[in-house]
């Protein structure tokens, strides 16, 4: 679902005037950014000099213009750098549109050299395709996508483009902020003096000038010097921290055109949420009839499933089991689903159209339910209030309540349970599109408590400093979706690899010798994993005896990645919380015992709960370790804090047992 990228008719290309390159020779514009060194803007692999783009609405209110232009200097090879997993590449160059309201008049690119020499871009060399960028990596976009030539440290990049749009979706929307330090960055709204619209601009202080001009107002934003923004493993939203400028306009034209009736034109004038979620709702209508298909299916899971529950767990179960996953997006496409009899019979549809039909089913099963607008975190960013369209969502799913509890179904997540959120769609703010009474809704977090893994290992050493391991892992909530969507994922063969490059991750000495698991088929049962290894060397000598060192298993990886850094320049989303708990049973060696146990360790603050106990059990060391996390978003402020706190949490699960002989006790004389 294509919500963000359709606004503006292009609104990922930036831009400026095309005729203040012509105004010098190539030669006198290398030298007029002379002083654009890599001394000056240390660590950048490029400088964005220039960027303005206008936008220029129709004296009818409908169609829009945007005419823009963009300059950028190249600071170093790494910029050249375009293979494999590069992250620094700039000569890949884009300008996205939408493919049904937009069309491209003008798309002009080249590059200077140092010397001063021009290759140019030509049209044909331009690949028109799907796309996606660096700060919205999950949504498919239309876009022009080319290679630079001739680039080098110190060329300079120029592109020029035009686009008309017939129909508007949204009149502007602008990042001065990019992952490049920015010179100067304005965006211009000429629109009709009667022409409505709101602003607002984010993470930079800055007010438009304005001039009025017979019946038109023109507003332009400039920022001036603005910092590049690096990306940070585990940051919140790009959205939520760039400097950005937002333009809400509440006649949605292109939506207005869709409309089948008057009363939803009238309400695709969006001044509220409820406005926005009528609008969709209105648009949506004609796509929930139901039809005896429909009914069909009804009727059998009525014949078994008596309780509110049951019918919402039967109605997921038949999703899970008959429909596919096809995106549709073109267009109007991109915000009305296929009907409900269509996905019903042919078995495929989007998010949009699996969401209207778990809602179409559900409300004839007498329960209430609805499709919603999201945006998934981290993706985009948060809800603004005061500024209500259609920009925020890049998806939906069904709002259903059964029970006295309220289910979030998100049937493009296949290997999920029916009582478990996926951690992309919590903690976010939705659009409930229920007919006649349309509201705005927040998904709350799940407790860690949903998202748990229980692990048991038992240790038994052998003669040789070997040992033998089993261990059984049980995981829930968003953590049984993961491991499952693997297991349907993988051959045999390529979940055993799975299996053994985890297990050599914390026992790089072990030897995997058997594994199984159960759970793939049933979304709504715990996922468990069972494996046997062989752990050569594991007792190592130590002073009179020896010692074995445990970990847990399956770390969380991406909580260290996200802890590695000493500070951070922006706030930290850890996806989803989750609990964990780990009994090691560690059996004596014989002829030893244990000398000491590890203290016992209780920590709990507002972001963490560790406890670890080690006791000694018949012929066994045990040793329980538990740990949660408690909340999802880390503030720039609190980082280091709360990573000595997860520090402490993770070191806590590396525990070091040392057994040695029993000490002769003297013989009394």
């Amino acid at each position: 679902m294509n919500w963000k990228m359709i606004i503006g008719g292009g609104i990922a290309a930036l831009g400026g005037l095309w005729i203040s390159a012509c105004a010098t020779t190539d030669k006198a514009l290398i030298e007029q950014y002379a002083s654009v060194t890599p001394t000056r803007y240390e660590g950048a692999v490029a400088v964005v000099l220039s960027e303005k783009e206008t936008g220029k609405v129709g004296p009818e209110g409908k169609t829009l213009v945007t005419e823009g232009f963009r300059r950028i200097k190249i600071m170093n090879r790494k910029a050249l750098d375009c293979g494999g997993n590069a992250t620094n590449c700039r000569m890949q160059r884009w300008m996205c549109y939408n493919e049904t309201w937009d069309k491209v008049e003008e798309l002009k690119a080249r590059l200077i050299t140092p010397e001063g020499k021009v290759f140019e871009v030509k049209r044909d060399d331009m690949v028109d395709r799907t796309f996606t960028t660096w700060a919205v990596p999950d949504q498919d976009q239309r876009c022009y996508v080319w290679q630079v030539k001739g680039a080098q440290p110190g060329a300079i990049i120029e592109e020029q483009w035009k686009i008309s749009t017939s129909s508007i979706m949204g009149v502007g929307g602008f990042w001065f902020q990019d992952r490049d330090p920015v010179l100067e960055a304005s965006y211009t709204l000429d629109a009709p003096a009667d022409y409505e619209y709101k602003w607002k601009v984010y993470n930079l202080d800055i007010k438009p000038t304005e001039v009025k001009k017979d019946n038109r107002i023109v507003r332009t934003w400039t920022a001036k010097q603005i910092p590049a923004m690096y990306p940070e493993d585990g940051m919140v939203a790009p959205d939520d921290v760039a400097a950005k400028l937002v333009i809400a306009n509440p006649k949605i034209q292109a939506f207005i055109d869709g409309a089948k009736d008057e009363e939803t034109k009238k309400r695709c004038n969006i001044r509220t949420w409820e406005d926005l979620g009528a609008c969709w709702g209105g648009l949506i209508k004609e796509t929930q009839k139901v039809t005896p298909a429909v009914m069909d299916v009804v009727k059998k899971i009525a014949e078994t499933a008596k309780t509110e529950t049951d019918k919402v767990k039967a109605v997921w179960k038949y999703m899970n089991e008959n429909v596919r996953y096809v995106g549709l997006e073109r267009g109007l496409a991109g915000f009305v689903p296929l009907s409900a009899h269509v996905v019903c019979s042919k078995k495929y549809g989007d998010c949009k159209a699996v969401a209207s039909l778990i809602s179409v089913m559900c409300r004839e099963l007498g329960l209430k339910a609805d499709p919603i607008l999201i945006g998934t975190r981290p993706q985009l960013g948060d809800v603004d209030k005061d500024m209500p369209g259609p920009f925020y969502f890049n998806h939906s799913i069904a709002r259903v309540e059964a029970d006295g509890k309220v289910y979030w179904l998100d049937a493009t997540q296949r290997d999920i349970a029916f009582d478990t959120t996926s951690a992309r769609n919590q903690g976010v703010h939705v659009v409930v599109a229920r007919p006649g009474a349309p509201f705005m809704d927040f998904i709350p977090v799940q407790g860690p408590e949903t998202n748990r893994f229980d692990l048991k290992v038992v240790f038994e050493p052998k003669a040789d400093g070997s040992m033998s391991m089993q261990a059984d892992i049980t995981t829930t909530g968003n953590l049984a979706a993961g491991y499952r969507a693997r297991a349907n994922e993988y051959t045999p063969e390529k979940w055993a690899k799975f299996i053994e490059r985890e297990l050599l991750e914390d026992y790089p000495k072990a030897s995997l010798t058997a594994q199984s698991f159960k759970g793939k088929e049933d979304n709504n049962a715990p996922f468990q994993m069972e494996m046997k290894a062989e752990l050569a060397r594991a007792l190592q000598p130590t002073g009179r005896g020896v010692s074995f060192e445990l970990k847990s298993l399956f770390p969380t990886e991406y909580l260290q990645n996200y802890f590695k850094m000493p500070k951070r320049k922006y706030a930290v989303d850890l996806y989803r919380l989750e609990s964990r708990q780990a009994r090691f049973e560690v059996k004596i060696p014989e002829g030893m015992v244990p000398a000491g146990l590890p203290k016992n360790l209780m920590f709990e603050d507002d972001w963490v709960k560790v406890e670890r106990l080690t006791q000694i059990e018949d012929d066994k060391v045990v040793s329980i370790y538990s740990w949660s996390y408690k909340q999802l978003k880390i503030p720039v402020d609190k980082y280091k804090q709360v990573r000595e706190s997860f520090r402490k949490a993770m070191d806590a699960g590396q525990i070091v047992l040392i057994f040695e002989p029993p000490e002769k006790k003297e013989s009394s004389s």
